[in-house]
């Protein structure tokens, strides 16, 4: 299944970007570089033994998928960030490779919960998830997986120590004595509570987290935590699982039905997206270029800034520029926030989803930088093996609803494979 997010009217994809390194092994330094292991896990108890009489924090993370990703961040917005200069605690993600997952993809992830203090492995034949499913009486491959372990503790057999507390984020029943707790599905803010009843047991001087910030936050709600993420790990999540660069090629069109919603008045809505670079939008049998729809200058704006592919796919050849300017939570979304710059002239802010992968929101910025005009999208659905918004809103710059498309069905005309592919 292919599962292209294709929001809407706009189609937003990204280019995948990946590298890889490794480290020499030093058991009592901090380092912020992946540390590659074989499956003895020698590396990591060498390293766990080693800051023995600490709390230790033990992850282990798929760096392909989104929610484990979106647990990093949540921990370190909370309160990882603000605590590393604080020598009591230590933290060891391990990335295992579920969801195809690659060293390069973890490498990706470091940024996402970084600092002297968080050490990053990657173990190729994911053994450390049978290891907890062992000592942890779970039928299920353990990952996605938070533990908090008491300074006393020690890694002496092949097996790790059980941790003295944990959360997750794993399939559960509810009954079943070897599956996990709904009780104890990860949430952020306990699991910090957890951790610093940890800490402030061995001794030392506490730190007021509510005298420090992990993160800044701006006017509009943007968090930019305190180590920013880059963004090809947006990209990444952006793209992984969707079908890939070739699979967006062979779309051809894209046919909208449905009706849109504006000064409480409803009309009939059909939007039809061909290539390379056409849109014709009618509403009640007019063209929508006339203002049968959205304002004249909306409907230009949302004109202006349309590519088949999106924005992303191609941008470096389109001379597009990309970066990463924090996170955002919109409810229950994490979204990154990136800032885009059109060859053409425009600019935007992009709110993609960390966990699904979609863009939920996007900013046509002014000069000054402000929002000039808002698309929100939301309500998506599969069709023909594609994910498309079924509820698109759009909101001019004082932040007021202009018009809502609701979408009843969407025709995607596909290129067959062919033997080059």
């Amino acid at each position: 299944m292919k599962n292209l997010v294709l929001a809407g009217l706009f189609l937003f994809f990204t280019l995948l970007a990946a590298c890889g390194d490794s480290g020499k092994f030093d058991p009592a330094a901090p380092r912020s570089e992946l540390v590659v292991m074989s499956d003895d896990l020698q590396q990591l108890r060498d390293d766990f033994n080693a800051h023995q009489g600490k709390v230790r924090l033990m992850f282990l993370s798929g760096p392909t998928c989104g929610i484990c990703l979106r647990g990093m961040a949540d921990l370190n917005d909370e309160y990882l960030a603000a605590m590393q200069n604080d020598d009591r605690l230590m933290t060891f993600v391990v990335h295992v490779p579920t969801m195809g997952a690659k060293q390069h993809h973890a490498v990706d992830a470091i940024p996402l919960l970084d600092g002297p203090r968080v050490n990053h492995y990657w173990e190729e034949t994911g053994i450390i998830g049978q290891h907890y499913s062992k000592i942890m009486t779970v039928e299920a491959y353990v990952w996605d997986f938070w533990a908090i372990y008491e300074p006393d503790a020690i890694w002496d057999e092949m097996l790790p120590p059980k941790p003295s507390y944990y959360e997750h984020q794993l399939g559960v029943t509810g009954q079943d004595f070897r599956t996990f707790s709904r009780e104890l599905v990860l949430d952020a803010e306990r699991f910090a509570a957890q951790t610093l009843e940890y800490v402030e047991r061995t001794g030392g001087q506490a730190i007021d987290l509510a005298e420090q910030t992990s993160a800044e936050q701006l006017a509009d709600g943007t968090i930019i935590p305190r180590v920013s993420q880059p963004r090809n790990v947006a990209v990444r999540q952006h793209i992984m699982g969707k079908g890939g660069y070739k699979n967006l090629k062979r779309i051809t069109a894209i046919e909208a039905h449905g009706h849109i919603e504006s000064n409480g008045v409803s009309k009939s809505l059909t939007s039809i997206a061909t290539r390379p670079n056409e849109l014709q939008r009618t509403v009640a049998g007019e063209s929508a270029s006339l203002g049968a729809g959205l304002p004249i200058e909306y409907e230009r704006l949302l004109q202006s800034g349309f590519e088949f592919d999106g924005l992303f796919v191609e941008w470096p050849e389109k001379g597009h520029e990309v970066s990463m300017s924090g996170m955002l939570k919109m409810g229950d979304v994490l979204a990154w926030r990136l800032r885009l710059q059109q060859s053409g002239g425009n600019n935007w802010h992009l709110f993609v989803n960390s966990h699904g992968g979609a863009i939920v929101r996007a900013d046509l910025l002014d000069d000054a930088d402000q929002p000039r005009f808002t698309i929100r999208r939301s309500d998506f659905r599969e069709t023909s093996g594609f994910e498309f918004a079924h509820r698109i809103e759009y909101y001019d710059h004082a932040g007021e609803l202009l018009a809502t498309e609701i979408i009843d069905e969407y025709k995607v005309d596909v290129a067959p494979l062919q033997e080059s592919d």
